[in-house]
């Protein structure tokens, strides 16, 4: 019999039934349990019930179920207030949890008690052939000055945080943007913040997600809260750049051809060569260990 960690699993779902047997599984086969899975569906319109219904046998899963859609904001305030173990994990539902993550993540906490806020990187793959795409590298270091330039210096659906701590904080309806906007004060307030170099997730790209959907005004949203957080001023120019500098990494990101995809990537290191360096730098260093 698996080892159960005190740690509560959140995640909110809205219409990823497609994607949800793959997930619950993740979870299911990873290498130790979670004293608590909770769940809200947030007035999923698909066969998401149904689906759930399916794993009632799992006694640490439970369900919160919202008739109406009321955001993802919501779905996440109620899921927090709902976590009762001393570390809370995040995850998306249409993505799938490497077997050794909540381990892994658990162990590192239990013994970096200085640390109060976790993350990691993904792998992400196309949703129609399982293609693998690229593998996020998000910072080691200068947390604080990432969230101040106006970027996620955590990718919450990798993220561990101490409940005691998560508890404190509320989401915003911010959309886009929300999870950028909790983070950032919660970094501001003087909380300690780490990331594991390695892989915790598989991230899915498919016509719904975030890294599919991007758009400009989500862009200009995030550096409003930046400004709001940090009182700094961000021009037009600045969210006009960062975007196409997003917007082409992610078409070569994409891309199945490596003339268009390289392209792409060159756009994208032009329009912000400070970090396209300081990633290559990582990499390398990485290698090196």
């Amino acid at each position: 019999m698996k080892p159960t960690v005190d740690v509560s699993i959140l995640a909110t779902n809205y219409n990823n039934g497609a994607f949800l047997d793959d997930f619950f599984q993740s979870i299911i086969s990873s290498t130790v349990s979670p004293k608590e899975l909770i769940f809200v569906d947030d007035g999923s319109t698909d066969d998401s019930i149904n689906i759930i219904k399916k794993y009632n046998s799992y006694k640490f899963i439970k369900v919160i179920i919202f008739e109406k859609n009321k955001g993802r904001a919501a779905a996440l305030n109620a899921g927090k207030d709902a976590c009762t173990a001393k570390y809370t994990l995040l995850i998306d539902p249409d993505d799938i949890l490497l077997p050794n993550r909540i381990e892994k993540q658990y162990n590192f906490m239990e013994k970096n008690t200085k640390i109060d806020v976790l993350g990691g990187n993904v792998e992400y793959f196309n949703s129609e052939n399982n293609k693998i795409l690229n593998t996020s590298n998000f910072t080691q270091t200068n947390f604080l000055e990432v969230f101040k330039n106006g970027e996620n210096a955590v990718l919450q659906p990798t993220v561990i945080i101490k409940t005691a701590v998560f508890k404190k904080y509320e989401y915003k309806q911010i959309v886009p943007g929300q999870d950028y906007e909790l983070f950032a004060r919660i970094i501001l307030d003087g909380y300690k913040f780490a990331n594991l170099p390695d892989v915790l997730n598989k991230m899915r790209v498919h016509p719904n997600s975030a890294v599919s959907n991007m758009k400009i005004s989500s862009i200009q949203n995030i550096f409003k809260q930046r400004d709001l957080i940090f009182n700094t001023k961000t021009s037009k120019l600045k969210s006009f750049i960062y975007y196409h500098h997003l917007n082409n990494y992610r078409k070569g990101m994409l891309s199945d051809n490596n003339i268009k995809k390289y392209y792409f990537y060159f756009l994208s290191s032009i329009l912000n060569p400070l970090k396209i360096i300081k990633r290559i730098i990582s990499s390398i260093s990485s290698y090196r260990q």
